[in-house]
């Protein structure tokens, strides 16, 4: 189930109740006839597509998706505006929210997510959909502006959905609503003394620049600032500024401010979909995940450490803006300067058997395509097992069936968090045959990139002294050693971001279930490969 779903459902189930979704089916007539048909409800927005002339194209064949609000929402609209009647407002006006509460496309309430929805509006901005809960009743809201009341009439020439209030696009720019909400001062002048303050004030629809079109922003208030110990700006350009000039793409704390900048424009269920997003700092990223109900940034394990992230608070968050989407961090956050650092990757370590405790390095488990563990991913018809034995390190492994035709042709994975740098990488198995004739032949590859050499699980290392093998790109990786139990270095990779990473089996030739992977290790290029070794309880031995 992908996470944008699992935040709507999470605010659902937390209300008493959910509001019935009424649907209605109506094939027989446009959009316009269906309004036409009950004026009690739709004359006043009949009214607006009349004034605008937007009457034509939705009496005709089409494929939109139409929130339409009814008569209460026009009229509390019209005196929210200050006028009197619909004909005093300004045309334009009228023409901007009629575009922007239309889609040219069929999106059923199914299709919802707690996000944006995944076509622009007419007008060219993102319309967003979540649950609202208000007096025990849980409803489906659209743009934090109005409620459904009914959903998924389908007529002949799209899809209604009857809302309780006129949804009006935004107006601001992200630099905008920023500058203009006192609670971001500081991150707003550090905007401004970067130079960042006029990337962010053009909208998307005046924008030549493509990469920059649509941006979405991390901000941190006032509160997070000082409780970080930055009472002023000064203080926080004392402190990242270390050319005294922050126009300096080079400077920290230009860096600092394009680190909270990602490149297009992400709802908080967009943030949580992906592990890690690319900034306009370059070549770095921020680390995403949603615990429970919070959705953190940076909240990593790294060398064994768990480092605290920054939770995106999701009552000020996810403000849609002319050019992007604004969110609330709680914390203060920075770009973090860090060494590559050998990573010797238990593969059989992950939360999912970690909460199977009647499992977890105890008795093999058995998973299939519709429950795999979240970072690892398999076309099918194969899955893994997660398999128990003493000898391995950490007294477990995985069982990877690959090869076809009743097996996976490949098998993905996410690695721990990477620090950007040059690594060596060693596949870490245990040698078996399923048969006399069994041969599993893989190319390994890193976020596409292939890997000089192939591994094959059916090959045994060759028995001959440690610097020999290192030189054909083998090693021992278990105390005691057992040429059953061996390490191919299958290449060196350039990491150029730090976050993690997807790792992939290929099978080129051969197949069988008995593939058993131990660990991998990504261990830095000018550091020993060939050391720790590793006792089955997980104790490493230095070298000698």
């Amino acid at each position: 189930m992908k996470a944008g779903y699992i935040i709507l459902l999470m605010l659902c189930c937390a209300a008493c109740k959910k509001a019935p979704i009424i649907s209605q089916t109506s094939d027989e007539v446009t959009i316009i006839g269906y309004l036409e048909k009950d004026p009690e409800q739709f004359s006043g927005f009949l009214k607006i597509l009349k004034i605008t002339g937007d009457e034509g194209f939705l009496g005709v064949y089409g494929s939109y998706t139409i929130f339409v609000p009814n008569n209460d929402a026009v009229a509390s609209f019209v005196k929210s505006s200050g006028h009197n009647t619909l004909e005093s407002i300004d045309v334009q006006q009228l023409k901007d929210l009629v575009k922007f509460c239309i889609l040219q496309d069929t999106i059923n309430t199914t299709a919802f997510s707690d996000g944006k929805l995944p076509q622009l509006t007419m007008y060219g901005q993102y319309l967003i959909t979540g649950a609202n809960n208000t007096d025990g009743v849980t409803r489906i809201t659209v743009n934090r502006q109005a409620n459904i009341l009914k959903a998924n009439v389908r007529v002949s020439n799209g899809i209604i959905h009857v809302v309780d209030n006129v949804l009006t696009p935004a107006t601001q720019t992200l630099a905008a609503m920023l500058a203009n909400n006192p609670k971001y001062s500081i991150f707003t002048q550090a905007l401004r003394e970067t130079g960042l303050f006029d990337t962010l004030n053009i909208p998307a629809s005046g924008n030549t620049d493509s990469a920059s079109t649509w941006l979405t922003v991390l901000a941190e208030s006032d509160s997070a600032i000082n409780a970080a110990g930055f009472s002023t700006y000064a203080g926080l350009k004392a402190r990242y500024s270390h050319t005294g000039d922050p126009t300096q793409l080079d400077d920290s704390l230009h860096l600092y401010v394009d680190y909270h900048i990602l490149y297009g424009v992400k709802y908080l269920a967009d943030i949580v979909m992906s592990t890690s997003h690319t900034t306009l700092a370059p070549l770095e990223v921020v680390t995403s995940k949603l615990s429970g109900q919070k959705v953190l940034i940076n909240d990593d394990d790294f060398n064994g450490v768990h480092e605290t992230g920054v939770e995106l608070d999701r009552s000020t968050s996810d403000n849609s803006a002319t050019n992007g989407v604004l969110h609330n961090a709680l914390g203060h956050f920075a770009v973090k300067i860090r060494n590559p650092v050998p990573v010797y990757w238990d593969v059989a370590d992950f939360p999912e058997i970690r909460n199977l405790p009647a499992y977890f390095r105890k008795q093999n488990y058995v998973y299939s395509l519709t429950n795999m563990p979240s970072g690892f991913s398999v076309p099918g018809p194969s899955a893994m097992t997660y398999a128990v034995a003493s000898t391995y390190v950490n007294g477990d492994f995985l069982m990877i069936p690959l090869g076809g035709p009743g097996r996976s042709a490949y098998m993905e994975m996410k690695t721990p968090l990477l620090v950007k740098g040059k690594y060596k990488v060693w596949i870490c198995y245990r040698v078996q045959k399923q048969s006399s004739s069994s041969n599993n032949l893989n190319q390994i590859s890193i976020d596409g990139e292939v890997m000089q050499r192939t591994m094959n699980f059916t090959t045994a290392m060759p028995a001959t002294t440690e610097g020999e093998m290192e030189a054909q790109g083998w090693k021992w990786y278990t105390d005691p050693t057992s040429n059953s139990w061996g390490a191919r270095l299958v290449g060196t990779i350039e990491i150029k971001t730090t976050e993690r990473h997807t790792l992939r089996f290929t099978t080129l030739t051969g197949t069988q279930n008995n593939n058993n992977l131990d660990m991998i290790h990504f261990i830095p290029q000018d550091m020993d490969q060939l050391y720790p070794r590793f006792k089955a309880d997980g104790t490493p031995v230095p070298r000698p």
